[in-house]
């Protein structure tokens, strides 16, 4: 049989500062983890199948107590119909598919390639901002 939390208020919440995690009742599983640093935020500790999910609900300032109470409410109910919270999140995330990066034209090539002289001796420079550009010029 599982330990059933005291449901703490308000005010008990805001005193918990030790590190460590503390079950704050009202909603099985729900507790507040406080880290070394003294960050605060709010987990649900849930079993989802036959696997143990714990599932972010928030910073706790910024969630305060009947928040997080009905975030961890309404994720059990997910739950209790068969959905996986933290699954469905992924899927969600990677529907947007791949992130592709462009190259500013304005940063200077970094390779070892471009450091060397170019053929006849051309030598290509990029300008400064406000600068004018410079021609590149063959040398005898």
């Amino acid at each position: 049989m599982p330990k059933i939390a005291k449901e703490l208020g308000a005010l008990a919440v805001s005193r918990l500062t030790q590190p460590g995690r503390h079950m704050v009742g009202g909603v099985p599983g729900l507790a507040l983890q406080v880290t070394p640093s003294g960050a605060r935020s709010w987990i649900l500790r849930v079993m989802v199948g036959s696997r143990r999910r714990e599932i972010g609900l928030g910073a706790y300032p910024a969630v305060s107590l009947k928040a997080a109470r009905e975030h961890a409410s309404a994720k059990r109910d997910e739950i209790a119909t068969g959905v996986d919270p933290v699954l469905a999140r992924k899927k969600k995330t990677a529907s947007y598919g791949p992130v592709r990066r462009v190259k500013s034209p304005l940063k200077t090539p970094r390779s070892a390639s471009s450091r060397r002289s170019r053929p006849n001796g051309a030598i290509r420079s990029i300008p400064a901002s406000g600068a004018t550009r410079l021609q590149s010029t063959p040398t005898r």
